[in-house]
């Protein structure tokens, strides 16, 4: 089962526009050319999915998803969107945070770790409890288990990104320990390939990807030595449950 992740494409309304610096629908495109490369089951997009949070900034994104993208596709907001105008344009044809995708046997749960008015991330009270209620119901599912968010759930050593990571990060930590089936957590926000685990789950990554649109300053090396060039990542989990993954990078425009 092949779960491909893009981040961080920052649409807006106007198709010409450039969004720091770069023209951000023609790189959204050029982003989907690995959705025809790589034919994953699932497309996950962990969020800042409209910069200036408009409906016609989500028309762009769900225009785009019809056009070129035909496995199930889940949405979570970052902080440069607006969760219930995504979830107006696009909640018919996508899954939106927060919720449960099932995909080829492999269980898919998205967060919404958008907190209006921060660029940090809360799941907060209520998010929370329907997670743990929901982890509850599957505590003792063997089948693979992979969570998305915008935010990391844990600090990056960057010190600006680390400023605005997920507050709640330790609750989301304690309801995700236990969890046998957990094999990843994906996320965006940094705009960069980043690796890491919990201290006391190693065998479970914490995954951060490149933006589609402009890379920030990196604070681990690129496996492939492409640092600046757009990307994403691809996770595969075979019959067994296992979990491999991979950085991927396509050149600018």
């Amino acid at each position: 089962m092949r779960i491909l992740q893009l981040t961080d494409p920052h649409l807006v309304a106007a198709d010409a526009a450039r969004v720091r610096d770069r023209p951000a629908l023609p790189l959204w495109h050029r982003a989907l050319d690995q959705v025809e490369l790589l034919q994953p089951d699932c497309l996950v997009v962990t969020g800042d999915l409209c910069q200036d949070e408009s409906w016609g900034g989500y028309a762009r994104l769900r225009d785009a998803l019809q056009l070129r993208v035909n496995c199930p596709v889940a949405l979570v907001p970052g902080n440069h969107d607006h969760p219930l105008l995504l979830d107006a344009v696009l909640g018919r044809f996508c899954t939106t945070a927060p919720a449960e995708l099932v995909v080829s046997g492999v269980r898919l749960l998205v967060l919404n770790s958008h907190w209006s008015g921060h660029s940090a991330g809360r799941l907060g009270a209520g998010q929370l409890q329907w997670l743990s209620e929901r982890l509850q119901q599957i505590a003792g599912d063997p089948m693979p288990l992979v969570v998305a968010l915008h935010h990391p759930p844990m600090a990056i050593g960057h010190p600006v990104m680390d400023t605005m990571n997920l507050i709640d990060h330790g609750a989301l930590r304690r309801l995700l320990l236990p969890l046998e089936a957990l094999r990843a957590v994906v996320f965006g926000h940094i705009h960069q390939h980043w690796e890491g685990c919990w201290p006391d789950r190693v065998d479970v990554p914490l995954l951060g990807a490149p933006s589609t649109l402009k890379s920030f300053q990196n604070v681990q090396p690129c496996p492939l030595n492409r640092a600046e060039d757009p990307g994403g990542r691809l996770l595969e989990i075979d019959a067994s449950g296992r979990l491999s993954h991979c950085v991927l990078r396509w050149p600018t425009l």
